[in-house]
């Protein structure tokens, strides 16, 4: 009766162990896909930083041009405003010169 339950004790600490190692090949497994999805991760998180690069590159261009042309608009407006201040000149002395015409 003794070796039985000797030989029951065996076979399930055999069991156990069998249970272990599946176990542990099981994490590994798992760790490796771990890692393969951390690796896949870590690369589309480069492709992102480089997609911001470029984009980031492609804002500062966009902004250097906008100053262009706001330059631009800055003397294209004070030109415009000089050339009204010419025009009203230019009108008080016609009305001057009309006036003049008028009184002789």
């Amino acid at each position: 009766m003794m070796i039985i339950l000797l030989w029951g004790f065996i076979l399930l600490l055999a069991l156990a162990v069998i249970f272990l190692i599946w176990l542990q090949f099981r994490n590994q497994a798992d760790s490796n896909s771990d890692v393969q999805h951390q690796q896949q991760l870590e690369q589309k998180v480069l492709h992102l930083e480089e997609n911001l690069k470029k984009t980031l590159e492609i804002m500062q261009d966009l902004a250097k041009k906008m100053q262009v042309q706001q330059d631009a608009l800055d003397k294209t407006v004070q030109k415009t405003t000089q050339l009204e201040m010419q025009n009203a000149e230019l009108v008080n002395l016609l009305a001057k010169a009309v006036k003049a015409n008028q009184d002789f």
